[in-house]
């Protein structure tokens, strides 16, 4: 079978593509420096090793459980016994991810647009960060780009692609959004016409996931709906402190007037899709766009805690509809000038108008993370914490007692460990990897508690390690935590601090609580 040149090109140039934001993501996140895996990811690497080894979670995990990523980090963990594989999977989703997002932009909008919407997406910081920390967002929005590819074509695959949404619906649940929108643009060309064929039902299937999603939870934990009950419980155990309406209302706006000349570009996309009825395209922004926003209220108004990164599906739908709209526009300024000038027709005029397009895509975003100090900053700020967890770990594991089980009667999925009990007291946030790297159950390595610090108390106990960390965790690194801040052996609060690091230029420390002599 000969390809078309025209294809052939386009397989070429989606390489070529491939190759380039493969290389900016893992110049931007370094996952061979430490395999950089933030807590989400962790979480997955944890669940997949407590599903395989048959044992039930011990204690709470503030993380929603996405399979998918249990599968696909757990599973590369476990072959490679590191965290890099998992890192460098994250790059090459992302990396695809935005090719297809790219080839999605071109059947809708043309080469101008896809031209946009690949180099905005590369200099994206919200994408770049979800990729440092290996979540779920990368492989979601792959899958959500294949759908729409499988939706776009002159026979859809309705079948394949509600099989795509089924797995991006196990790595973000923002994709009930994406799925409950096409079900509702069945339903509606059902009643009003023309009647969808039958085939296009299939899309659907994605409700399949509800099913997976349960039998996950009840192989981790014998709950089958516990992924339901986890981001109010944690709002329970932070003794009811969650984000406001008006605080989301804000974050909304700071994340609209950030992106302004973005949102401005993509209110046109989207109206010039409404007026040439591309409905495909206008219900998957509309559902990664507006209504994420309207979700993160929702969840507000419920007294759920909503984290920044929940409006990231809002990002990439400003990004997509504003490739639209500059592509459309640009294309319809070459198709003018080619009429009034025929010799300025062709090739060349193609390849003009998209180098403008990336020239547009780099001045309106806000930052374009490659060009962006601080936005590399915060891309490799994952890889170096990873780096300084590799490095203390030896250090922990030679304290740490042959051993390592943990209580006979765990707290459970709901519970919370005894701090009493603990016996490594480490920066929270990186608890989980700690505890994977270092075979230590969760009821015996905690997320140390700055502000509860009390030696005197009893807080952290006798016979327990601290490692206090202030670049992987500030908090750690405080007032509160100045009498575990010590150079020599030090009686404090009737108990003997043993410094075994103590490095103030690093803003470490690892100390061991000994009774007083």
């Amino acid at each position: 079978m000969v390809l078309p040149p025209a294809r052939i090109q386009r397989i070429g140039a989606a390489f070529v593509l491939f190759v380039i934001a493969a290389a900016v993501a893992t110049w931007l996140c370094k996952p061979l420096h430490g395999g950089p895996a933030g807590p989400d990811a962790a979480a997955s690497i944890l669940f997949f090793d407590r599903i395989v080894t048959g044992t039930r979670l011990e204690t709470f995990v503030n993380t929603t459980p996405k399979p998918l990523l249990t599968l696909i980090l757990g599973g590369l963990h476990g072959i490679t016994g590191g965290w890099v594989a998992g890192a460098l999977a994250t790059v090459l989703a992302t990396a695809l991810a935005v090719v297809l997002a790219a080839e999605v932009v071109r059947r809708v909008a043309g080469i101008e647009a896809a031209a946009f919407a690949a180099v905005a997406l590369i200099g994206l910081l919200s994408l770049q960060v979800e990729t440092s920390l290996s979540y779920g967002l990368p492989w979601a929005f792959l899958l959500w780009m294949a759908a729409g590819l499988l939706l776009l074509r002159p026979e859809p695959r309705y079948g394949l692609a509600g099989s795509m949404l089924l797995l991006a619906g196990l790595a973000r649940p923002e994709t009930w959004i994406i799925v409950g929108v096409g079900m509702l643009l069945l339903l509606w060309r059902a009643v009003r016409g023309p009647r969808p064929p039958r085939v296009a039902w299939r899309l659907l299937i994605a409700w399949l996931a509800l099913p997976v999603l349960c039998l996950h939870d009840f192989l981790l934990t014998g709950i089958p709906l516990w992924w339901i009950g986890i981001a109010r419980h944690s709002v329970e155990l932070a003794d009811g402190r969650a984000s406001s309406l008006p605080t989301v209302l804000h974050m909304s706006a700071d994340l609209l007037l950030g992106m302004l000349p973005m949102v401005i570009a993509a209110c046109a996309g989207g109206l010039l899709l409404v007026r040439r009825q591309s409905w495909i395209a206008v219900a998957g922004l509309v559902a990664m766009g507006p209504l994420i926003l309207v979700y993160t209220w929702l969840l507000s108004i419920e007294h759920i805690n909503v984290l920044s990164h929940y409006l990231h599906p809002a990002e990439l739908a400003i990004v997509l509809a504003a490739a639209v709209g500059v592509g459309l526009v640009l294309a319809a300024g070459r198709g003018r000038l080619a009429t009034a000038r025929p010799r300025a027709s062709g090739p060349l005029a193609v390849g003009v108008a998209c180098v403008v397009a990336v020239a547009l895509a780099v001045v309106m975003a806000r930052p374009f993370t490659p060009l962006s100090r601080s936005a590399r900053t915060s891309t490799a700020l994952e890889s170096r914490i990873a780096l300084r967890l590799e490095a203390v770990e030896p250090v922990l594991d030679g304290l740490l007692p042959a051993d390592r089980s943990g209580p006979a009667v765990n707290p459970g999925p709901m519970g919370a460990p005894d701090p009493a009990l603990g016996y490594l007291f480490v920066p929270a946030h990186h608890s989980l990897r700690l505890s994977i790297d270092l075979r230590l159950p969760l009821t015996r390595l905690l997320g140390l508690e700055p502000a509860h610090v009390d030696l005197a108390g009893g807080y952290p106990p006798v016979g327990s390690v601290v490692y206090l960390d202030g670049i992987i965790e500030p908090a750690t690194v405080s007032a509160a935590t100045t009498p575990l801040q010590v150079s020599v052996p030090t009686v404090v609060g009737g108990v003997r601090v043993v410094p075994i690091v103590s490095d103030p230029a690093a803003k470490t420390w690892v100390v061991r609580i000994e009774p007083a002599p």
